[in-house]
């Protein structure tokens, strides 16, 4: 109940973060245009706890104090196809962490912690409020969890993987303040393989060239996802979120 009381918290603040009477916006090119950020860094703080088994292990990492200190591998990238009002976008990305944990009534332990996620959607605006553009959008969402705890001076005490999918809906403003600036906002809830899942992010977008702009902002992203019981049951549940800054390319 908590996580949907929060969903629709975080689903209106979207809706509500542009107040604009309703309005047309400008002629739109028939062509396809692209967009393709591979220069893409999301800061994780990850405050949660993975369970494998009997064995639970917390998750609680701060990107400025531990995600660096404890961080293995990260790649994100972000593409989007846009044709007059419809939108299709991808993303996928990769994060190792190492860090070390306490398990519950156990000793400390090393963690070889990977996520992998992608999602795959589409959008289409439907109206504009001044000069913010309305998009519901709709997809699909694949999350991959590895997780391998060795106790200190001990042999591995579990070793794991876990994927599902979920499917979401939900809406993106993008409010131009002008030629070069936009405020990108998008709240999204999901289920399907997770009990429950929701999604927000916050974006200031600078466009520096026809072909190019930079970004900075935040996201959260909780996940609710449980399966299988006794030895086999494998639960996740985590509230990622920290600082997004990348780079943008257009054709």
């Amino acid at each position: 109940m908590k996580s949907l009381q929060m969903a629709g918290v975080v689903i209106l603040s979207v809706l509500l973060s542009s107040s604009q009477g309703l309005g047309a916006r400008g002629q739109q090119s028939d062509d396809w245009q692209f967009k393709l950020a591979p220069l893409f860094l999301w800061g994780m703080n990850i405050d949660g706890t993975s369970t494998i088994g009997p064995v639970s292990a917390p998750l609680d990492l701060d990107f400025k104090d531990d995600i660096f200190e404890n961080l293995g591998a990260v790649f994100t990238v972000h593409f989007e196809a846009k044709k007059n009002d419809l939108t299709l976008f991808a993303e996928y990305q990769y994060v190792q962490l190492e860090p070390s944990a306490n398990i519950t009534n156990g000793p400390t332990v090393d963690v070889d912690f990977t996520i992998q996620s992608a999602e795959f959607g589409t959008g289409y605006k439907i109206t504009s409020w001044g000069i913010t553009d309305v998009e519901p959008i709709i997809g699909v969402r694949w999350a991959y969890q590895d997780l391998e705890a060795t106790p200190q001076g001990g042999p591995q005490l579990v070793d794991s993987n876990e994927n599902w999918w979920d499917f979401f809906g939900g809406v993106r403003l993008s409010t131009h303040f002008n030629d070069k600036w936009t405020l990108i906002s998008r709240g999204d809830i999901g289920a399907g393989n997770s009990d429950f899942v929701w999604n927000l992010s916050f974006l200031i977008d600078y466009k520096f060239k026809d072909w190019g702009s930079a970004f900075v902002g935040y996201r959260w992203m909780d996940y609710d996802y449980n399966s299988g019981t006794g030895k086999n049951r494998y639960a996740y549940d985590a509230l990622q979120q920290g600082p997004l800054a990348g780079i943008a390319f257009y054709w």
